[in-house]
């Protein structure tokens, strides 16, 4: 009897059942392999735009509707069916991201308007793991059939945290009839052997009296060993379909017998011509597959500029340092900032950053002067300040800066005449990379006008 896969994401293909987080969901426990896209969640809001950044992993989602609340009412019943199906012989992937809160509104008890928790991303989760931020480039794979898995991570941005596991919840799900211990191996870790990829594999020890008895003990040797709950980090949370691939594939390869070693003693006519043939075909695949995985690397390099036309945050700062950095300038970090600082023909300005979903304000401008007077005390050296703003991120190019829709304020402006700070918006930057992409000569320009020009600047 084939074993039956359920996928809860968006990834779809045949003999496999695939559901996304706000559809209706079928008996979990029916099921012998389970493979959760967790990004899927808060994908679901972010790409549509319909939630705020409030803190760190903190959004708000100002009006939730029944698609919200059915994947918050599925995020728990994943949890308690996860409960059940653990005591039994399970596979459960998980395509995991670190928890991220979202809020609603919610009627405070003084009849004004307050904010509530609507969901956690990892509300899902049948057990509890602490994860810490850091970011690393070397992993080292330690169960080998995850190789290909890992295969085309560049690095890793989090690690698990072992002593913190808590089985709480399974616990209080089993107390009455087992004993329950969480046997937690590391399937990839960094170059210290901090996990970041952990699989959970739970024992199952029968009580060794009544439970209620305060002297209760149990049996050390397990009754049984129940599934096993692997949390693996992403590539890219935008695009996981390759990696759940990659885990269906690894799912068959465990269901075959391998040959015995015998078996490539015998030949059949025919065999050795074929075997040559099917040789040189892989050599010639190989060759198109390198030559394909080279052009999608270069296609991807150059598809991320395009985060500077609606991304924030970090994410923004570093693709605007990339493309700068790309275009010629030098770059070094702030000993003030956050931010960093870029060096052109021997002048120097500090960069800030900005990402809103509105205009570029006077505020913004005025964190940037403040930062170059805290530059001035603590080097004595006084140096130029370009504010760099994707201001209204999440409109088509063709609306911005037209009407209502100005990049950078009026007082934005005056503020950065007033104090000579460069104003370059994320749209001009990204029409300068396209301009030197075409025509490399181009660079000279567009670096002199990057460092010598005041208030709004353009290519």
């Amino acid at each position: 009897m084939s074993k039956k896969v359920l996928i809860i994401g968006t990834y779809s293909t045949e003999g496999v059942d695939s559901l996304d987080w706000w559809q209706e969901l079928p008996n979990i426990t029916e099921y012998d392999t389970i493979i959760l896209d967790t990004t899927r969640i808060f994908n679901f809001w972010s790409i549509a735009g319909r939630v705020e950044q409030l803190a760190e992993n903190e959004y708000f989602l100002p009006t939730a509707n029944d698609q919200d609340e059915k994947i918050r009412s599925n995020i728990r019943l994943v949890k308690d069916k996860l409960l059940e199906k653990l005591e039994f012989d399970v596979i459960v992937y998980v395509l995991y991201s670190p928890e991220i809160i979202v809020w609603e509104h919610a009627q405070s008890m003084y009849g004004g308007e307050a904010r509530s928790r609507f969901v956690g991303t990892n509300d899902w989760r049948p057990i509890s793991i602490a994860t810490i931020f850091e970011k690393g480039r070397i992993i080292q794979v330690k169960d080998d059939s995850y190789t290909k898995y890992f295969r085309d991570f560049k690095g890793w941005e989090y690690y698990f945290k072992p002593e913190s596991l808590q089985i709480d919840e399974l616990e209080e799900c089993y107390q009455q009839k087992w004993k329950v211990i969480p046997i937690l191996n590391a399937v990839a870790t960094n170059k210290v052997n901090k996990p970041i990829a952990i699989e959970v594999v739970t024992s199952f020890h029968r009580w060794a009296h009544d439970i209620d008895e305060p002297e209760g003990g149990w049996h050390s040797p397990p009754e049984k060993y129940g599934g096993t709950l692997t949390l693996l980090p992403t590539t890219d949370r935008y695009n996981t379909g390759p990696l759940i691939e990659i885990l269906l594939q690894r799912g068959e390869e465990f269901e075959e017998t391998p040959s015995p070693s015998w078996v490539s003693t015998i030949e059949i006519p025919g065999e050795a011509s074929l075997k040559s043939k099917i040789d040189s075909e892989k050599q010639g695949l190989e060759n198109l597959e390198s030559r394909i995985k080279e052009l999608e690397r270069s296609l991807g390099e150059l598809q991320k500029y395009k985060g500077i036309l609606y991304d924030t945050g970090l994410i923004l700062q570093e693709l605007v340092k990339s493309t700068l950095e790309k275009l010629g300038a030098k770059i070094k970090p702030s000993i003030v900032t956050d931010e960093f600082i870029i060096e052109i023909s021997d002048k120097k300005a500090l960069i800030e950053v900005k990402g809103n979903k509105k205009s570029i304000t006077k505020d913004d401008v005025a964190q940037l002067v403040t930062d170059l007077m805290e530059h001035l005390k603590t080097t004595g050296q006084e140096i130029d300040g370009i504010l760099i703003g994707n201001g209204w991120r999440l409109q088509p190019l063709e609306k911005r800066d037209i009407g209502n829709y100005s990049i950078f304020s009026k007082d934005a402006k005056r503020v950065a005449q007033n104090h000579n700070i460069g104003l370059i918006s994320t749209t001009e930057l990204f029409k300068a990379c396209r301009k030197m992409l075409v025509d490399s000569q181009h660079k000279e320009e567009i670096l002199r006008k990057i460092i010598s020009g005041k208030g709004i600047i353009k290519f």
